[in-house]
């Protein structure tokens, strides 16, 4: 058997026989075999504890009878500096009660007399073994440690670097919302004064600029609001709760024909669906959905809007599918990019912000969002709100 090198620091090992001869043949048969362990002797059990305290080799080889301190004893004394010492005793057939007595310390592993090699070889490289892979693993478990420091110290600074940016990004909002906001309302102001006050002095056209001034002011200001309101989505914290998702469907309806009485359309919405979800963000989420089936369906003589879910792979999907304007698959890609727009804002209003919140909102609680459509025969979209590797972008 080859004998086994342990990787990183050398390793040791006391020899303690009290005869000189064998001591010096044993441990040169040692040294030959093993090149790579550092091997040093003792005469007798007393010389080879103080041995051991000194140099703390890895393995101890040890005879059992000797004068002034036997092996037994210098074992029990080394187990009470090192109880995990590699101890090998070496031992006469006739010393069975010593031999018992090892083996309920526990030493690593016994060689009887008169000596095989082959045995002994094999006895030191199982305690080379064994030490190598306690070495191994400490190393393992201190790179672990070290990585696991490093990484929290990393996670500390990136999160006060992102605490940073948000209270940055917070102070942008306020500007946006204070210094942008305030003129522009003076903007809306003052046209709206010169068409009331002033409309005689101008012409068909002057009052067309100013109308069409105002409606700019009008858009720009909820252009800002959406800004704000897509900020607001990313930053706020999540807290998930049990959601009736039907019965937010049922309050966002009613606030769409309420704001709009004269509107008819067919809802079909199923009913007891739950989730897990903020509460706030996913109606908001939902408002966004239905606000958009509600908007584009504005055309249809038969307007119908439907909230259900399926089993997609074992994963619950939702879905606002309506029977309205549709879109092109081709530009799919572009409908939860902000300003992003598939229709005219003269045939649609709004700022394409909408299903850019909606796929923030359903990404922060580790869900998915997808759609399919068609030019004129409507949209699905789809959304999950839980993380999961077995949904993908398709639902037939």
């Amino acid at each position: 058997m080859e004998p086994l090198n342990c990787p990183g620091s050398q390793l040791s090992l006391l020899y303690v026989e009290d005869e000189p001869e064998i001591r010096e043949l044993l441990s040169g048969v040692l040294i030959r075999k093993f090149p790579a362990v550092e091997i040093h002797t003792a005469e007798n059990g007393m010389a080879g504890l103080e041995l051991f305290k000194e140099l703390s080799p890895d393995i101890i080889l040890t005879d059992i009878r000797m004068p002034v301190m036997d092996g037994i004893q210098m074992a029990r004394e080394i187990r009470g500096v090192n109880s995990t010492a590699s101890i090998i005793v070496i031992s006469a057939c006739s010393e069975t009660e010593y031999l018992l007595e090892a083996i309920k310390m526990g030493i690593s592993r016994y060689v009887l007399k008169p000596i095989d090699h082959k045995m002994l070889f094999e006895a030191v490289n199982d305690c080379i073994a064994r030490i190598t892979h306690e070495r191994q693993s400490k190393a393992q478990n201190e790179l672990i440690r070290r990585l696991n420091d490093e990484l929290e110290q990393r996670v500390l600074e990136r999160t006060a670097e992102l605490e940073a940016s948000n209270r940055e990004l917070e102070a942008f909002c306020y500007s946006v919302a204070h210094d942008l906001s305030t003129p522009l309302r003076g903007i809306n102001g003052f046209s709206n004064i010169l068409l009331e006050e002033y409309s005689d002095r101008l012409d068909e056209a002057g009052q067309s600029y100013l109308v069409r001034m105002g409606s700019a002011t009008v858009r720009m200001g909820q252009l800002i609001n959406d800004l704000l309101e897509l900020s607001r989505v990313t930053r706020r914290e999540l807290h998930r709760e049990r959601v009736d998702l039907s019965h937010l469907v049922h309050g966002i309806v009613d606030e769409l024909r309420e704001h709009d009485p004269d509107r008819r359309a067919e809802f079909i919405i199923a009913e007891n669906l739950e989730d897990e979800g903020d509460p706030i963000l996913i109606r908001l989420a939902l408002e966004n959905l239905l606000g958009n089936a509600w908007k584009y369906t504005s055309k249809e003589p038969s307007p119908k809007i439907e909230f259900g879910s399926r089993t997609c792979n074992g994963e619950t999907v939702y879905f606002v599918r309506d029977n309205g304007i549709g879109f092109d698959m081709a530009y799919v890609h572009k409908l939860f990019i902000p300003f992003q727009r598939l229709h005219g804002i003269d045939e649609f209003g709004g700022t394409g912000v909408g299903l850019a919140s909606v796929q923030r909102i359903i990404s922060r609680h580790g869900g998915k969002i997808w759609a399919e459509g068609e030019p004129k025969k409507g949209a699905t979209f789809y959304f999950t709100v839980r993380c999961s590797s077995s949904v993908h972008n398709t639902a037939n």
